[in-house]
């Protein structure tokens, strides 16, 4: 559903007169902020590859859409993450990095890596505001109901509507949904991954 649909539903559901679009398009605003503050699924996860340059080789800077690590991985590990304290307490050695922590806008990771070599990050990016009437996310495709009833709940709260409980409980039905869906789904993947013991092939 695209935001044009979206914004129609809230305002249907709302029926009220003096819903504009400006304070649905506000609320469907809010609603997405809500959501990508807790939300991790698979729709979220982006991909960004780090090569490793002369100048502060072991400095990863963070996308601008970064919400959360998922995995940071090298060509056959994936790296830990630890607290300042440790970070800084590991020697500054030359090496495959193990080790990695958050210092504002960018990823540490120790060892420093050499040159040239490759540090891939999983990540969790935002959700893309939806800007233009005809403008669909993944979100809007897949779970146009989590944010008609999240921006209803913003909406119940401005108009002081009674409504609002039944809002919230619509929205936290439809988030719980998808997070048992992504649950599922990683675990589908992991039993894929289970390899026979033994074989008579």
């Amino acid at each position: 559903m695209n935001k044009q649909g979206i914004r129609e539903q809230v305002k249907a559901l709302m029926n009220r007169n003096d819903f504009t679009d400006a304070l649905a398009n506000t609320f469907i605003d809010q609603a997405t902020a809500r959501i990508q503050r807790t939300l991790r699924i698979p729709p979220m996860e982006k991909t960004e590859v780090y090569t490793a340059g002369a100048v502060t080789p072991e400095t990863l800077v963070l996308p601008a859409d970064f919400l959360g690590v998922k995995y940071l991985y090298t060509d056959d590990s994936l790296l830990e993450f630890v607290d300042l304290g440790k970070y800084l307490a590991t020697p500054n050695e030359i090496g495959k990095p193990t080790i990695y922590t958050r210092i504002q806008a960018a990823l540490k990771v120790k060892p420093i890596p050499v040159l040239d070599s490759t540090i891939t990050m999983v990540y969790y990016g935002e959700i893309p505001d939806l800007v233009d009437d005809s403008d669909e996310t993944w979100l809007s495709v897949i779970a146009s109901d989590l944010l008609v009833y999240g921006a209803l709940t913003f909406a119940a709260d401005y108009f002081v509507d009674e409504r609002k409980a039944s809002f919230e409980e619509r929205f936290t039905a439809v988030y719980l949904e998808l997070e048992e869906q992504s649950r599922l789904n990683e675990m589908g993947q992991s039993a894929l991954r289970i390899q026979p013991a033994h074989s008579d092939y």
